[in-house]
């Protein structure tokens, strides 16, 4: 059958890579904060509770799905766990600071003393391209939390615990667009890879998006000879729980196979080359924000 030409510019597969969240913490006396904590939120529509800090949120964006939808928050602050006059604050330089809320953010960011980065994630989002869903962080000996949807399909992977220095997270953007009522328009489907770095290791970003990449890939079980081992590296790759049944000696030595096994890994190349290639606006976009708001390298919180 012959195949529409206009479809295949119309849905060809996309990588955008970008600094998705900065988490700051500064001086800022506790006081001020819980004094202003319940006169922001009458002042402010845009400041809502939330947790056991504050949130700001797009009142500029309002989808009636028919649905109770959250709006889109542009940040969070709260007072950190057992620190005296400093303020952790949450924020997405790319999105929402353009809004009265995001405004009003600025504005604070800039009254806060002495700021460091505490943490800062940087972003993959994969467009219509269905086989990365398939794709997997293949690193053995990193703890791997998973959740599942409604078919028994994954729908978000956590690679490393949340409190290490760095923890990856790979997720269905695409579901999570659309539970939030967002209407996308050209896009198939879209996945995320996250990688989040804290105390000390956002100023080391390019090697650990490089490490990272090079353990991303699909496993070509099939090209493995023997019939048993292509049948248990299946079931490893869509059954990880069945890693911790396994034997010792077992466990092993399919973690040997995994390793020399051929890989595709095409994804990952084309997510290399696009981080190569936007690597410069990612620098620039980095220390702008930094001297914008006198931010001073990472320090360990």
């Amino acid at each position: 059958m012959p195949t529409n030409n206009n479809e295949i510019q119309k849905h060809q597969p996309q990588i955008k890579v970008s600094i998705d969240r900065l988490t700051v913490v500064g001086d800022f006396p506790t006081d001020l904060f819980m004094d202003h904590y319940y006169k922001w939120q009458r002042e402010h529509d845009f400041v809502r509770e939330s947790g056991q800090g504050l949130q700001v949120v797009d009142t500029t964006q309002y989808v009636n799905t028919g649905e109770d939808v959250p709006q889109e928050q542009v940040a969070y602050m709260e007072i950190p766990k057992f620190q005296k006059d400093k303020l952790r604050l949450d924020f997405n330089p790319n999105h929402g600071l353009q809004t009265p809320g995001g405004q009003w953010l600025l504005d604070l960011i800039s009254r806060i003393e002495n700021k460091h980065y505490s943490r800062g994630d940087f972003a993959f989002d994969i467009f219509n391209e269905p086989r990365a869903k398939l794709y997997r962080i293949w690193k053995f000996g990193v703890s791997q939390s998973i959740f599942m949807g409604r078919k028994r399909e994954m729908q978000t992977i956590y690679y490393g615990s949340p409190k290490s220095g760095q923890q990856i997270r790979q997720y269905n953007k695409l579901v999570e667009q659309k539970t939030k009522g967002k209407e996308l328009v050209d896009i198939d489907s879209w996945w995320r890879i996250e990688l989040q770095l804290r105390t000390g290791k956002v100023d080391d970003y390019p090697r650990l998006v490089k490490e990272m990449l090079a353990d991303f890939y699909i496993p070509e079980y099939q090209k493995l000879e023997s019939l048993n081992e292509q049948n248990m590296v299946y079931r490893l790759m869509n059954e990880p729980g069945f890693w911790g049944e396994l034997a010792d000696r077992t466990r092993g030595k399919y973690r040997k196979i995994f390793k020399e096994v051929s890989h595709e890994n095409y994804l990952a190349v084309a997510m290399a080359t696009e981080f190569i290639r936007e690597f410069d606006r990612l620098e620039n976009e980095l220390q702008s924000i930094m001297n914008r708001f006198n931010i001073q390298a990472d320090e360990e919180y």
